[in-house]
């Protein structure tokens, strides 16, 4: 069984999450800064991560999702925080804003 962690980069920190349903869910319960302007309602992309790994595959982006990814060119690779399910063993950098 693996062990329910996240790894955040740049700051390499894994953390270990329980029944929290996003990604941004973990990164704010474990004092990551993320920014969430929309509270994490998936309207304004501030979240955005890039994953980097995930040994267990990533879920289909949702339909809020998608439609953002198509509007905004993401790649397969960039997905929203407050969007993309916590999964052991997964990677995501979190970009430097400008």
């Amino acid at each position: 069984m693996s062990e329910k962690c996240i790894h955040f980069l740049p700051s390499g920190k894994s953390v270990r999450y329980t029944d929290e349903v996003s990604v941004l869910e973990v990164a704010l319960k474990n004092e990551l800064e993320i920014s969430h302007s929309c509270g994490g309602m998936g309207s304004c992309t501030t979240c955005r991560v890039i994953v980097k790994s995930s040994p267990h595959g990533l879920p289909e982006r949702n339909e809020l999702e998608a439609d953002i990814a198509e509007m905004r060119g993401f790649d397969s690779s960039e997905r929203l925080a407050c969007q993309l399910p916590p999964s052991p063993g997964l990677a995501v950098l979190i970009p430097e804003r400008t």
